[in-house]
């Protein structure tokens, strides 16, 4: 950061990020080279904090959605963030032996959830077929999808859990991408509303109101409810197996209660032709003894 010719070492407020934006929208305008230290600074910084869990990195995905366009600024963010959780998890391998030594049940139940691989749920004695299990890059998507888990505590528990390397970025990719494809319109959205000429309320209303704004607000909201919408879906990814047997048990419970209602209509339906039967059994014999009945003494 102090190679760049800006006025703060780093935002703290709202008004420093917008400080900070006009500032290097100036510098970026200046020539190619003032853009390539740019980014070159912001992939170093970005990829630093990523690696160390240092918060922060969220104001370079707004900077960068204010000075490059959103579809540039999502994949060079994304693929800092990529990197950065690679680093992370790699310096997280060598505490492995440590924490496995000290926490060995709470680690081989991280190791189940990240990889579905786990030593407490094998039983040498069992002649069963292994279970299907989704990859770990899907578990690891799903789980920065959702947003639970914090992404340094998923990139600390791949390197300690040993999850393979390419499973990891792959993961961070897909799950990181909506996230930074959000803050980095965010800026976008920001920097067309900071360069407007008159920043009057009306003006603002007025850009707000634009299609153009409009289908990035659109866009914006779909993003951020995508993985609650598709919880479902994303259940399944993780768990197939298990979604799988209780589709097979819905399936088998709703036949056994079609068998059930078939075979109560056949039972009513025999105990109709029975009572049939037997009234009819006794409206002869009711003709019998009126026909005797009416017979000569």
């Amino acid at each position: 950061m102090s190679t760049l010719p800006i006025s703060l070492s780093w935002p703290r407020t709202i008004d420093d990020v917008a400080q900070l934006g006009r500032e290097l929208t100036a510098y970026t305008q200046s020539g190619t080279w003032p853009l390539l230290h740019v980014m070159g600074v912001m992939a170093i910084s970005a990829i630093w904090k990523h690696a160390w869990s240092i918060p922060g990195s969220v104001i370079w995905n707004v900077l960068a959605g204010a000075l490059f366009s959103p579809a540039l600024a999502t994949l060079f963010l994304n693929v800092l963030t990529t990197l950065g959780s690679a680093c992370a998890s790699l310096l997280a391998t060598p505490l492995a032996p440590f924490l496995t030594y000290l926490f060995p049940r709470a680690l081989d139940m991280t190791r189940a959830a990240l990889s579905g691989d786990s030593d407490l749920d094998q039983d040498p004695l069992s002649t069963d077929a292994p279970k299907n299990k989704s990859p770990a890059w899907v578990r690891l998507s799903v789980l920065r999808l959702i947003g639970v888990v914090p992404w340094s505590g998923i990139n600390i528990a791949s390197g300690v859990c040993r999850v393979p390397l390419s499973d990891c970025m792959l993961g961070t990719f897909i799950g990181c991408l909506p996230w930074t494809a959000v803050t980095c319109q965010i800026g976008d959205i920001l920097q067309t509303v900071a360069s407007s000429p008159s920043p009057s309320p009306e003006s603002i209303s007025s850009i707000l109101m634009t299609p153009h704004i409009i289908m990035k607000l659109v866009f914006l909201s779909f993003l951020s409810l995508a993985p609650i919408l598709g919880r479902d879906r994303l259940r399944t990814m993780i768990h197939p197996s298990v979604t799988r047997q209780s589709t097979d048990d819905k399936s088998s419970s709703r036949r056994n209660w079609v068998r059930d209602w078939r075979s109560k209509i056949r039972m009513t339906s025999k105990t109709r032709s029975r009572d049939r039967v037997a009234s009819t059994e006794l409206n002869i014999l009711i003709q019998e003894k009126r026909a005797l009945e009416q017979l000569p003494s």
